[in-house]
């Protein structure tokens, strides 16, 4: 479904006629008839769409991660309410246009048949805002009716958050129950809403709700509902014909039903402007801004082709050529001084990074690093502004990832262990001798789990899941294990490649081209001097405090029935009920 947003404006008019707008007390409360037609109703269902599926989002909240950075950039960690969408009335209103839909759809004239599509559909939406918020608040007040803001009472307290997310699911459970697993109508329907993408999201929400940040006491109860949700996810899947995509580079380049990966996903054409995203990962050479920039600690994150961990012994890693031998989704998600980048427009073929370099008109990423996931290299050089790529908030291998961490933490080790070789192996790792694909052997509980969490930070790279996984964790005030330490405390870091005295970047510039990056060549002219990108701050994200955001004081005033958060000021609500 090709982002087509039929305005409510157009259907306020189709139903009201000629009656003056000002007699209207609510434009939003639609004429009853109105749900007894199929076509309309359905029209009303795409503003829907067009309003809360979510939106591109690759590199999004990855500047208050570890995962990037740009001289733009806001300050490490210090992701607040006002950051990433607040608790506010516009999204209740979102909400309260759904509720709309979804009574009007029950009282009603049709077929029960399409009353369950067009419902289903808008219970998927209504989780989708409502988890957000819990995400972000904890629990939150449950409005699930249309208000009538001018005769009912509106100031509705704060739900417990269990409350909330049986709430959600039990919307969820509507679409896997009524959507279809596909859609017949290929050319009108790519994108709509799926029963397996119902399964996939609700698997996500209960892996969340049973993870640290709002499971501290770590009850099994909730890691078996999270696992049987997400194993209920993959056999749904699989029974459909969805899978790993055989060429990772391709996941968001490849688009339609041949994308077996692609669960739940938003299209875009080539007059898709907000996006950006390829203009935000080309360097100026190739008409974009290179301001996407992967840190020096996501670049050394990768493992080795062998995948083991670069300071595993015998990983084979070399610092200073420390491109070589690495995991093939290294080559699919960082662009490095000297590597090879084809892209329309432009005929140089290789990829300068090094400090004053001429092919980018001296302008250096403030990493050393360009980001190329999910970059198309198809896109002509004056149309880099737009982004035709299509957004995936679900593919198979999050429900895989997501499987697997719940798997481990039920101790079901060796179904941890499948899950993650299978990745491993369509990433292109090498087996190795003993079919490990780099993975310790006999690993426990606490292992497992930094391996998954590692995998995920890897394979995910970008895709707007790594910040959250690091709240949802804690691990911005705790160490996951002896491999991932703790965020608090550190900074982001970066390479800047400098011409090696006694030559200059104006004399590399005229040879680089005969320059083998992968010979003696490259410590002769190129050294790296590690960089400090956040020299001001060191971050101190305080957990539990920022794992519940505080209310907003204008909700607040609005509605005394709220009560703040718990750990804020004047806090009363607690967000683990």
């Amino acid at each position: 479904m090709k982002n087509k947003a039929i305005y409510l404006l157009i259907l306020l008019f189709a139903w009201t006629g000629c009656e003056k707008v000002l007699d209207k007390r609510d434009l939003n409360t639609l004429d009853e008839t109105a749900w007894n037609n199929y076509s309309l109703s359905n029209m009303y269902l795409n503003e829907v769409y067009a309003e809360n599926m979510p939106t591109f989002s690759l590199a999004q909240n990855s500047g208050y991660s570890d995962e990037t950075y740009n001289d733009n950039d806001y300050i490490y960690g210090r992701l607040d309410e006002n950051s990433v969408g607040t608790y506010s009335l516009f999204t209740y209103a979102k909400i309260r246009d759904i509720n709309i839909m979804i009574e009007g759809v029950e009282n009603g004239t049709l077929d029960e048949h399409d009353k369950e599509l067009l419902d289903a559909q808008a219970r998927f939406f209504r989780a989708w805002r409502y988890w957000e918020l819990v995400n972000l608040y904890g629990g939150v007040p449950m409005v699930l009716t249309a208000q009538d803001p001018w005769h009912e009472e509106l100031n509705v307290p704060r739900s417990k958050t269990s409350a909330c997310i049986d709430l959600i699911v039990e919307d969820l459970d509507k679409g896997i129950e009524a959507l279809p697993a596909s859609w017949l109508d290929v050319e009108n329907d790519y994108g709509r809403l799926t029963s397996v993408a119902a399964a996939a999201f609700k698997g996500r929400v209960l892996l969340f709700w049973a993870s640290p940040q709002f499971n501290p006491n770590d009850l099994a109860d909730r890691w078996q509902r999270a696992y049987d949700a997400n194993l209920a996810a993959k056999n749904m899947l699989e029974a459909e014909g969805y899978g790993l995509l055989e060429n990772f580079s391709q996941i968001f380049l490849m688009e339609g039903y041949a994308n077996t990966e692609a669960i739940m996903i938003r299209s875009y054409d080539e007059t898709y402007l907000p996006g950006r995203w390829e203009s935000s990962c080309r360097p100026p050479s190739g008409g974009g801004t290179g301001s996407n920039n992967p840190t020096w600690g996501l670049v050394q994150a990768f493992p080795m082709s062998n995948g083991k961990r670069i300071a595993d012994p015998g990983s084979g890693y070399n610092g200073i050529y420390y491109w070589q031998n690495r995991d093939p989704r290294f080559y699919a998600t960082v662009a490095y001084n000297g590597c090879t980048w084809k892209m329309a427009g432009r005929s140089d073929t290789t990829q300068w990074t090094y400090f004053l370099n001429s092919q980018e008109l001296s302008i250096t990423p403030a990493t050393g690093f360009y980001c190329r996931k999910g970059n198309n290299p198809q896109v002509q050089f004056e149309d880099v502004e737009k982004t035709p790529t299509d957004w995936i908030e679900i593919r198979f291998a999050e429900v895989l990832l997501n499987l697997a961490e719940c798997a481990n933490e039920l101790d079901k080790r060796d179904e941890a262990y499948s899950i993650l070789k299978q990745i491993r192996d369509r990433a292109g790792i090498e087996p190795g001798a003993d079919n490990m694909y780099g993975l310790g052997a006999g690993m426990d509980k606490a292992a497992m789990r930094e391996a998954i969490i590692w995998e995920r930070q890897i394979e995910l790279a970008f895709e707007n899941k790594r910040y959250w996984d690091l709240r949802r964790r804690n691990m911005f005030a705790g160490d996951l294990g002896p491999n991932t330490p703790k965020l608090n405390g550190t900074v982001r870091r970066g390479l800047r490649i400098m011409a090696k005295p006694p030559h200059t970047a104006v004399e590399i510039d005229t040879i680089r081209n005969d320059i083998d990056i992968n010979s003696a060549d490259y410590a002769n002219y190129f050294v790296a001097i590690p960089r400090v990108l956040d020299a001001d701050y060191l971050i101190n994200y305080e957990q539990p405090k920022y794992n519940f955001f505080a209310i907003p004081q204008n909700i607040l005033d609005r509605s005394p029935s709220v009560e703040q958060t718990l750990g804020w000021a004047n806090g009363t609500f607690d967000p683990l009920l």
